[in-house]
């Protein structure tokens, strides 16, 4: 009986030790819908001229010779769960970009740095991209900003806090 016992104790050990222990960090940002808050996107020029098309935003001239232009939300654009105007022509960014809010599907473009902040917490450096359900953004994900120097930079990936609680899992994106 106490073989027995000592078996089974044996085994569960060992079962428990082949678990994952391992981190994946691609698998735990692509595993679950990520909440973004305020986290900016860029957008190519097709996508914006589609969002006029199916009437997710209104483009507004800022003029100048740079081309500055604002895209307005309309309803059905901040039903997509963009939380800010369109920006177009700025040049910090070069490129369209708006801000979100809400939960996300992520696909990890290109995997960056893993560090540990204590045996809980990791931070996870990684180009997203991150999906919107709408028509102008089926062929790929917006790719998301990192921050640089305290201003969004695209060429800078963004953080994300990951905790452990029973499995690991995307905390928050960090600044």
């Amino acid at each position: 009986m106490l073989l027995r016992i000592g078996g089974l104790s044996l085994l569960g050990l060992l079962l428990s030790a082949c678990g994952s222990s391992d981190f994946d960090p691609v698998g735990v940002l692509e595993s679950r819908p990520v909440t973004l808050d305020g986290e900016q996107v860029i957008l190519d020029p097709a996508q914006v001229e589609c969002g006029v098309r199916e009437e997710l935003w209104n483009v507004t001239s800022l003029g100048g010779a740079e081309g500055r232009a604002v895209a307005r939300l309309t309803k059905k654009g901040r039903d997509l769960q963009f939380s800010d105007d369109v920006q177009i022509g700025d040049p910090a960014i070069g490129l369209p970009y708006a801000q979100i809010h809400g939960s996300f599907p992520v696909k990890v473009l290109k995997m960056g740095s893993v560090r540990d902040e204590d045996q809980w917490d990791k931070l996870v450096d990684a180009k997203v991209g991150v999906a919107i359900d709408g028509a102008c953004f089926q062929g790929a994900p917006l790719v998301m900003l990192g921050i640089r120097h305290g201003q969004f930079d695209p060429t800078t990936n963004p953080v994300f806090r990951v905790k452990l609680d029973r499995e690991w899992m995307v905390d928050r994106a960090v600044h």
